[in-house]
């Protein structure tokens, strides 16, 4: 099989498990592709990530369209982009309908309650990744010796949540200015 197929069943895998967004596709992809002899290195995985924020459209998106070119150019973007979105186009219009029809049965109920704290489990995984290549100048692999800490990026991280959370600021202006910050704090402090 091509890799271009493969990447487009590997992302109609994601589409069918990627349920709550664009966030809970990264420890799905950090487990696909990401690691010693596999496509990305968790550093360029973390710059493709931060790319996809940057950029227009969903992250989910971005990042699929990312990674299928990394591996093969237009041809895997197209794949993986399509192939995301694919089980969507399909479940969504049939699961929608059988939402609604049951919306108020306490077994539907019960799995959009479970659904949901599968979901949360997957940012808050999301949110850990993100964390260790971020804030950790080391993988943090041996649990009995913690890392050493990026200065830059724990000041980046409190400066942007003060930003977002007291002042309301615009998620756009916080990534961008949280890249200049990196541009100017990471050469410094590290």
């Amino acid at each position: 099989m091509t890799a271009v197929a493969m990447l487009f069943l590997n992302f109609c895998k994601f589409g069918l498990l990627c349920f709550g967004g664009g966030y809970m596709l990264i420890p799905l992809l950090t487990a696909e592709f990401v690691g010693e002899g596999k496509l990305l290195t968790a550093e360029r995985f973390g710059n493709l990530v931060s790319i996809s924020q940057l950029t227009p459209g969903p992250v989910g998106i971005n990042t699929a369209t990312f990674t299928g070119y990394i591996s093969s150019g237009f041809y895997g973007s197209l794949a993986a982009t399509l192939g995301l979105v694919f089980p969507t186009l399909i479940l969504a219009g049939a699961a929608m309908s059988f939402i609604q029809k049951y919306r108020e049965h306490r077994l539907m109920k019960g799995i959009l309650y479970g659904a949901r704290l599968g979901a949360a489990a997957l940012v808050v995984y999301a949110v850990l990744i993100f964390m260790e290549l971020s804030l950790l100048k080391t993988p943090w692999q041996n649990w009995n010796k913690f890392p050493a800490l990026s200065m830059s990026g724990i000041i980046i991280m409190m400066v942007s949540a003060v930003l977002i959370k007291r002042f309301k600021w615009q998620t756009t202006w916080v990534i961008v200015l949280s890249g200049v910050l990196g541009a100017i704090l990471f050469p410094l402090i590290g």
